[in-house]
């Protein structure tokens, strides 16, 4: 579902349009496409210090920018040495007008919410500048180009933000962060290659499993390669809770590592 602001509607109407709009577009996100809300809701985090937006909010701004991944306002923005490009449109939300009371009891003040006024905001992939620092690619060091291991992937790949995710894949495309360490993005690349691989694209397999194969699958071949990874036994741990989740899938581990290595072998 997505949902146009009329380009006539300014000021104190447009707010006073998004609030009687909103549960409207709420139940229409959730009524047409589910799936995509709670995939949505669950990619959406942030360790940017970024504002955290309610998820109304959240979905309100996704109904208008359906390939919404990070929100802040234009000065944010710039704080983070990004710029809003030219002829960017701006995502409308709400922001609580609140009026402050004193409780007559506690003596404290409190907060009330008298209203709402829209703000414009911009995603991240609105904008241009300085790559953003996420997902730890500091501990992954070596030196191999992303563009030579793009051109294995059984997928197109695209170089764009998606939340603080360093990547995803699904049957039309492999997602790359950019990042400015390119061994780092070439890890990422290699772990969403090996989730193709592996069968794990519209899979119902535990997330958990997913993610310890794919991610071991990178790490055999990024020690191919020569990369140091060192953000691999990091993220294996994260997802495994006992040893037991590893037993039986080296064999079909090492195998699709090696096909994939026989690809990048073809190359040269």
């Amino acid at each position: 579902m997505e949902f146009k602001i009329p380009e006539d509607k300014k000021g104190a109407e447009l707010s006073a349009f998004l609030v009687e709009k909103l549960d409207e577009v709420i139940d229409g996100a959730f009524s047409t496409n589910l799936d995509a809300v709670n995939e949505f809701i669950e990619l959406w985090s942030s360790n940017l210090r970024l504002h955290e937006y309610s998820i109304n909010n959240i979905i309100l701004a996704w109904t208008q920018y359906p390939e919404l991944s990070m929100l802040a306002g234009f000065k944010k923005w710039l704080s983070l040495g990004r710029t809003v490009r030219k002829g960017e449109k701006a995502i409308r939300i709400l922001a609580p007008l609140t009026r402050k009371v004193t409780d007559k009891e506690t003596d404290e003040d409190i907060y009330l919410v008298k209203g709402f006024r829209y703000v414009n905001v911009f995603d991240v992939n609105q904008t241009e500048g300085d790559n953003l620092d996420f997902g730890h690619p500091d501990k992954v060091k070596g030196d191999i180009s992303f563009n030579k291991i793009k051109q294995i992937s059984p997928l197109p790949v695209v170089v764009k933000y998606s939340g603080t995710s360093n990547g995803n894949v699904n049957k039309d495309r492999i997602l790359v962060a950019p990042k400015d360490n390119e061994s780092a993005m070439v890890a990422t690349l290699l772990h969403e290659i090996a989730h193709y691989k592996l069968g794990h694209v519209g899979n119902n397999l535990d997330k958990a499993i997913k993610e310890i194969e794919a991610e071991a699958v990178s790490q055999v071949t990024c020690k191919y390669l020569g990369l140091h990874n060192e953000k691999s036994q990091y993220y294996i741990r994260s997802w495994c809770s006992s040893s037991s989740e590893l037993r039986g899938r080296g064999k079909k581990v090492i195998s699709v590592a090696e096909s994939i290595i026989r690809d990048i072998e073809a190359l040269s």
